[in-house]
């Protein structure tokens, strides 16, 4: 009769300790966030993590050496289970906290690009691990070279294709800015005008922004004068209002290519009349006005349409009132008598 005793008593002390057992799960399975303060350990509940039951983490009751980093428990064949990485997640052995930044949601991720090389984001931009090229990427550079060419890490948008090492005027010769290539090319809506449609995209664009655009002036026109381009037709002409031209060039006045202000100022009603088409260069070298044989050669060859006491132009010549004078008739000129001209009016 001994042993049944000690039998009974054997199995009350095992039924008790699986009532605590059970107890001890059944309290792991219930106690939750708001009833234990979880920060005290030393890892904050947060975002999904909170309404996760304890014996999710705390696997048959143990509470020391619950994996704190996020691949401890999101990763397949650990002893928490929880969900692990996508057949077609990013190629990476980095943290997962290192891309994932809300413990709510595994949307948002932003994988950071410091430890990529440079030309290497097809390996993971392929359409597949991650978003590929779209489908306006299909000729040209951008279906060839890589994204890190045009787009930044942080974001795709604006994008910006590095222009260092570009040739200077194989813009539309490099595959690039080219009609019908799906690229930024010459407008033909726009570029129809001899100028624009054949010089080079860099002869006036620079490529950091098309506006403002500017002709590079150091290339010549096709005349070698101004007004070769700036004729209304290849480029604009003189507005309304403009100075009255008698063949000047646009760059006897305007000095600048880069603005149509800033010229010389409008020619003086009074102006000694001359010849057309000669440059404004001619007379005016530098800060002096040429006289003598150097003017003469560019002004009218009657004399009295300068030298008659009407109209009056600039400069300080001699008038003689013509007829008149030394009894001269209206069908003579200065020069029926002073055969010498400019060169000695004194002898005649």
């Amino acid at each position: 009769m001994k042993y049944p005793r000690l039998a009974r008593i054997a199995f009350m002390g095992n039924f008790v300790l699986f009532c605590l057992i059970l107890s001890a799960a059944a309290m792991a399975a219930t106690i939750g966030a708001g009833d234990f303060n979880h920060t005290k350990t030393g890892f904050p509940l947060t975002g999904a993590h909170t309404a996760v039951a304890c014996v999710t983490c705390h696997v048959d009751g143990v509470f020391n050496g619950t994996p704190r980093t996020c691949d401890g428990c999101h990763a397949v064949g650990k002893r928490v289970v929880a969900t692990p990485k996508s057949n077609d997640h990013v190629v990476t052995d980095a943290p997962c906290e290192t891309c994932h930044f809300n413990t709510a949601t595994f949307l948002g991720a932003r994988f950071n690009h410091n430890m990529t090389k440079p030309d290497q984001c097809v390996s993971c931009h392929n359409g597949r691990v991650a978003q590929g090229r779209p489908a306006n990427h299909n000729v040209g550079k951008k279906a060839t070279d890589s994204c890190d060419h045009c787009h930044r890490t942080s974001a795709f948008l604006p994008s910006s294709w590095n222009h260092s090492g570009v040739i200077p005027g194989s813009c539309d010769s490099a595959g690039c800015h080219v009609a019908g290539s799906n690229q930024y090319f010459r407008s033909t809506a726009t570029h129809t005008r001899t100028g624009m449609a054949t010089y080079k995209c860099d002869d006036c664009h620079n490529f950091v922004s098309w506006y403002p655009g500017h002709y590079n002036h150091t290339a010549p026109s096709p005349t070698g004068r101004c007004d070769g381009c700036h004729n209304g037709s290849i480029a604009i002409s003189t507005p309304a209002g403009h100075v009255v031209l008698t063949g000047e060039d646009c760059g006897q006045c305007h000095t600048s290519t880069v603005s149509w202000l800033g010229a010389l100022g409008a020619k003086p009603a009074n102006h000694i009349p001359y010849n057309g088409g000669v440059n404004c260069s001619n007379c005016h070298i530098g800060n002096t006005v040429a006289t003598g044989a150097t003017l003469h050669a560019y002004v009218s060859g009657t004399c009295k349409t300068c030298h008659n006491t009407s109209p009056v132009y600039l400069g300080s010549m001699t008038r003689k009132s013509i007829p008149g004078h030394e009894g001269s008739s209206s069908g003579q000129d200065c020069i029926s008598c002073h055969t010498r001209q400019f060169t000695g009016w004194n002898n005649p």
